[in-house]
């Protein structure tokens, strides 16, 4: 797209990225040198407005006669020269160091502490003024002349010195807004994943997420990535950690939270197991809150997983046992309100348009762990490289889950206040090897899901020792960490 095409543009026109990023240095007033004379121009503080090591931009309406050697050794003098010799010596100021509050005291004639931090702050501000007009003067002229190339790289200095927002310049606000906007329509024409993701993370860097195009964007994605109806998109994008699209959204609603609350009551069973380490088994786990999980590549993961295993167990249906467990099926007890576990997973499940699929044997179980546990496993998922570590490997080193919140209550670790964590986790265990051993081979037990045709084990402690079953899963992508569920033991 060339220059003569509305700002729109992002990154357009044929020039090499080393060209682009001369012109770019060009446009911000950087191309005059290096070393201290270039040094001395800069005005580099963090947390000031502008980016380390960034230039001021020069004026659009700047003469050659500025920008001279002669002018040059004027300016040395100015508060952004100052500023940028006494660059450590402000990080130091910061921590208290006397040593620098002398250094710097000496670089404005002796005047106090008190004092030179003042003038140090007076010329930040006069410096931030200043880049802030030169910068959208800057833009007025780019976007006058619909020059995409110096809009974008004004728009990355802008980024860069973190100066974007309903703090910015009218002009860059607008800059901002007509790039992303450009950005939105190409990628929801496109209906291509990656560049939909893409535009849709650009907007929010931009500040420009208030347009049409960024909802129609968002619902895009949503269509082609078959994101379930209920998941809030937005909001996975505002708060993405890294380059994952991830939400936790606390449900509040009593009825739903009393579904939870009933969920662990009935899975609750009281027996003790050696892994509680001498500690009693709790009376009930008493819920404090509930998050549902919304992870865009866990649960596209997750859903190509589990339709693989469908079609493998539909070509080849031998050895196919469905079990029951406590969490979907439990005793048949129903509560009062008319409420089962059967009722509570059918509800959960629809939650997020995805029924569980009987046939291949997709079930909630529970997975306790910490709360710093928590939080990585639903952002990055579960890490087979750290399976059994607090659980033990009696079946090999995969993933362990349990139909009792009670069983899985023995792996979380409280914080200071008490309050422990439960993931309440979609898994597939489609072709299920059974064990009531007492005694397990656990490579054994690997090797009939790792290179045979099984996919998860079933260890069934209840019948040999009167404790708990345990599922065990070796590929982390036959599991989606649903709910983080916070409760106390009573």
């Amino acid at each position: 797209m060339g220059a003569t095409v509305c700002c729109c543009c992002p990154g357009s026109g044929s020039a090499s990225a080393g060209a682009r990023a001369a012109e770019e240095e060009d446009l911000l007033g950087a191309g005059s040198g290096s070393g201290p004379e270039a040094e001395r121009s800069a005005a580099v503080v963090d947390g000031h407005g502008l980016a380390q090591g960034s230039e001021v931009p020069a004026s659009p309406t700047s003469t050659p006669d500025e920008t001279s050697p002669e002018a040059k050794k004027k300016s040395k003098g100015s508060v952004s020269a100052l500023i940028a010799d006494t660059r450590t010596s402000l990080g130091s100021i910061a921590v208290g160091t006397k040593a620098s509050f002398g250094l710097i005291a000496s670089e404005f004639g002796g005047l106090s502490t008190k004092e030179t931090y003042s003038h140090l702050k007076e010329g930040l501000a006069d410096a931030k003024l200043e880049a802030m007009k030169q910068l959208s003067d800057r833009m007025d002229m780019a976007l006058s002349s619909s020059d995409d190339t110096a809009i974008n790289a004004l728009l990355d200095s802008a980024m860069a010195s973190s100066v974007l927002g309903k703090g910015a310049p009218s002009p860059v606000r607008k800059a901002a807004q007509a790039v992303a906007k450009w950005q939105l329509a190409e990628a929801i024409q496109s209906e291509n994943t990656k560049r939909l993701k893409g535009a849709l993370v650009s907007a929010k860097r931009l500040h420009a997420t208030d347009s049409p195009e960024f909802e129609e964007a968002v619902q895009k994605y949503k269509t082609v990535r078959k994101i379930p109806a209920g998941w809030d998109f937005s909001k996975m994008v505002m708060h993405r950690k890294g380059d994952k699209m991830v939400a936790k959204l606390e449900l509040g609603d009593p009825a739903v939270l009393a579904k939870f609350q009933l969920l662990l009551d009935l899975t609750h069973r009281k027996v003790y197991t050696r892994d509680r380490k001498g500690e009693a088994v709790p009376e009930r786990l008493e819920l404090v809150r509930v998050a549902a999980v919304t992870n865009d590549d866990l649960w596209a993961d997750y859903m190509a997983r589990r339709e693989a295993v469908r079609q493998e167990l539909e070509s080849d249906s031998s050895d196919i046992v469905h079990y029951d467990v406590a969490t979907v099926a439990g005793s048949g007890a129903v509560h009062g309100n008319g409420e089962s576990a059967e009722s509570i997973a059918r509800s959960l499940a629809m939650d997020f348009a995805e029924p569980l699929l009987s046939e291949i044997n997709e079930v909630f179980l529970f997975h306790g762990t910490g709360a710093a546990a928590a939080e990585a496993i639903t952002t990055n998922n579960f890490r087979i490289n750290l399976a059994g570590s607090n659980t033990g490997t009696l079946y090999g080193r995969g993933l362990y889950l349990a139909e009792n919140a009670t069983k899985s209550d023995e792996y979380a670790a409280p914080l200071p206040n008490g309050e422990r964590h439960l993931l309440l986790c979609r898994a597939v265990l489609g072709r299920v090897h059974y064990s009531a051993e007492v005694e397990t081979d656990p490579r054994a037990c690997e090797a009939a899901c790792t290179t045979g045709k099984f996919h998860s084990i079933l260890g069934d402690r209840k019948l040999c020792r009167g404790t708990f079953r345990e599922f065990v899963i070796f590929d982390e992508e036959q599991i989606y960490a649903n709910y983080v569920l916070t409760y106390r033991r009573r």
